[in-house]
């Protein structure tokens, strides 16, 4: 979680901002001016205890909704960070969460340098925020005006005045009288960041350049630094974003530490937390005089990010490897994405996106802006990217754009395309005798044998999959999806016995390992396994479970399911007016979604009426009605609940 506040060492005057800030009763605060004027030191005075977010540039929705999730778990907020981990993706769902959070827990958020948000989406949610927020608190700092609607306090900050001006410079130890200092205010117009580099260059009675002041005083403070502070005041401004310490450590070398904070009290380089970094208006002026190997540190410090074998750091590293141009980096990265960060293209889609996006022509860009598509629902967009390259790939790349084909065939009902692509990818398998690879090969073996109705042979290659995955870095995430198919593969073949065990085993494994999402998926096909082998209570307790987490993280389409077998298995044990609650339950996701499966709530409706003696004929008609776009679904509905009712009740007199 990214939440660094700057530290305020010398703070001087604002005292009507302050005022305006402190007795206003809005809920968002939105502080805007030129580079420099004091914008995150006003923040950072007043709001010490806020979660503090930095915006970058390739900074998207996702990125931030997961940041903010887990600063709200930290209050006690749990429903957007579980919404998150189970998939959850729509932008209004984000919002609504990120509003109820912020109010429940009273939270405060900082967001500094919103003028570099590139993404319009974030945009959108501040607006919303700024029109519906009351107990939190939101604070934005900007060069630009942003517009976040009438309900926010735009604050626009200008110099400092000429005695707030004055009590700086002295605070900075700078011995000189107000008269001359008039001067230098005429020349500054209290702009703090020229403040305190006019305080590091002073001279008693010398003569400064009025025009270009700005890069006037940095060259005056640059001709005097040693030649360790100017090579790391260079290194530092190679970097968009700020450095942790460590870092600036490990690519500089050991020695470091007196030179960072000479800088540091020189006013060259800013801290926020345990980050440092150069402000924006001295990076322009550095980039003039830079002579420092960029490439070399680049590289340095993309190692040093992957060793710290996290995501948001390997897209941070990846980021970098684009800026290099390296194709040699940018393989191996994919490569260890393919290996170690599998989640990347689901959870921070957008994020991954942003930085691939700024490279063009490069096969292996392409290849991963292709999985991107496929898990967006962008078939054809997918598919056209992995024809493009799958002949300029060799090894696990390779393996991976002919497994992605497989898939892409099998959801466009391409069955001769997909087992073309297939007898491929079985091919590169043999010569790579690689885990990895083995691992996809089953996965889509079961798939295609799945379409084809070889279920046995399904089966088989489930279990395969299952060995495979023991030769891999232990992924109990996967293993326990692995688990479930070889369980619903079982329910196809009518074995429901089997089922059970290989549902409680999913089960097992994702409570062991704290996998909230898939513990819930598992105890919703567990109820499914109970209601078919007839076990009607135990199917209520597991579905109950099931439908509370999955309304909880709006996942609509599971709560769904869950809700059908628990309706019917109430239906099953007389519980009638549980039933009735659960079908209209059922039919309010379908009148909000347009979920189909929702619309059978009618048809459990008409079950329940025929049961009381009522009128069921208007329920049944409704229900056909609405899934006549479904005939497939329409008949397994009445296929379930005919296990336990006397369909022919409800359909022959209706």
């Amino acid at each position: 979680m990214e939440s660094r506040h700057p530290l305020v060492d010398i703070f001087v005057g604002r005292e009507k901002e302050i005022d305006l800030i402190t007795s206003s009763e809005k809920s968002v605060i939105v502080i805007y001016g030129i580079a420099g004027i004091g914008k995150t030191a006003l923040a950072a005075k007043l709001f010490g205890d806020a979660f503090w977010y930095q915006m970058s540039e390739g900074d998207s929705l996702d990125y931030f909704a997961w940041q903010v999730g887990l600063f709200l778990n930290t209050l006690g907020y749990d429903a957007l960070l579980e919404y998150l981990r189970a998939g959850g993706r729509e932008e209004r769902d984000i919002f609504e969460l990120i509003l109820d959070g912020v109010e429940k827990s009273s939270a405060k958020i900082v967001i500094d340098d919103l003028h570099k948000c590139r993404d319009e989406r974030i945009l959108h949610l501040l607006a919303f925020l700024s029109e519906k927020l009351d107990k939190g608190k939101l604070v934005v700092t900007s060069r630009e005006k942003p517009n976040l609607g009438l309900n926010a306090l735009y604050l626009r900050l200008s110099g400092l005045s000429l005695e707030e001006a004055y009590s700086l410079v002295e605070a900075k130890g700078v011995n000189i009288s107000l008269e001359e200092f008039v001067k230098v205010y005429q020349m500054t117009l209290g702009h703090p960041l020229a403040l305190n580099l006019f305080s590091e260059t002073y001279v008693e009675r010398r003569e400064f350049e009025r025009e270009n002041l700005f890069d006037f005083l940095v060259n005056e403070i640059y001709e005097k630094l040693k030649t360790d502070e100017r090579f790391l005041l260079q290194f530092m401004s190679l970097f968009d974003e700020p450095l942790e310490y460590d870092e600036i450590k490990e690519l500089c070398g050991k020695n470091v530490f007196s030179v960072l904070y000479s800088l540091l009290n020189k006013g060259l380089i800013e801290r926020r937390g345990n980050l440092y970094f150069v402000h924006d208006l001295i990076r322009g002026f550095l980039s003039e005089v830079r002579e420092v190997d960029e490439a070399k540190f680049y590289s340095k410090y993309i190692k040093f990010l992957l060793k710290k074998n996290n995501t948001r750091d390997f897209l941070k590293a990846f980021r970098y490897a684009v800026k290099l141009k390296d194709e040699k980096t940018i393989k191996r990265l994919v490569e260890l994405r393919l290996r170690r960060f599998k989640r990347v293209v689901q959870d921070f889609s957008d994020s991954y996106l942003n930085v691939l996006s700024t490279i063009k022509d490069n096969p292996y860009t392409k290849e991963e802006l292709a999985s991107i598509y496929f898990q967006k629902g962008f078939f054809e967009k997918a598919l056209k990217l992995w024809l493009e390259i799958k002949d300029e790939l060799e090894g696990i790349h390779k393996a991976d754009v002919l497994s992605s084909l497989v898939d892409v065939y099998i959801e466009l009902n391409k069955s001769d395309e997909s087992k073309k692509y297939f007898e491929e990818l079985e091919k590169i398998r043999e010569d790579m005798n690689d885990a990895e690879v083995d691992f996809w090969y089953f996965v889509e073996l079961t798939k295609l044998n799945a379409y084809l109705g070889k279920l046995e042979d399904a089966l088989e290659s489930a279990f395969n999959e299952l060995g495979a995955l023991k030769r891999l870095n232990p992924y109990p995430e996967l293993e326990s999806l692995v688990l479930l198919h070889i369980g619903d593969i079982y329910i196809e073949l009518e074995r429901y016995r089997e089922s059970l065990k290989y549902y409680s085993q999913a089960l097992d494994l994702a409570r062991a390992y704290s996998l909230s999402f898939m513990e819930h998926l598992s105890l919703s096909e567990l109820s499914k396994a109970y209601y078919l082998v007839g076990n009607y209570k135990k199917a209520v307790e597991h579905a109950t479970e099931a439908v509370d987490y999955f309304l909880k993280v709006r996942n609509y389409r599971r709560a769904v399911d869950a809700l059908a077998y628990r309706c019917f298995s109430y239906i099953a044990l007389g519980e009638l007016e549980m039933a009735q609650k659960d079908a209209e339950e059922m039919i309010r996701i379908a009148q909000s979604t347009g979920y189909p499966l929702g619309w059978a709530g009618y048809i459990a409706l008409a079950a329940v009426e025929n049961l009381r003696g009522g009128n069921f004929k208007e329920y049944i008609n409704i229900g056909r009605e609405r899934l006549k776009g479904y005939p497939w679904l329409y008949e397994v509905v009445l296929e379930e609940l005919s296990r336990i009712f006397d369909i022919s009740s409800i359909t022959a007199k209706s």
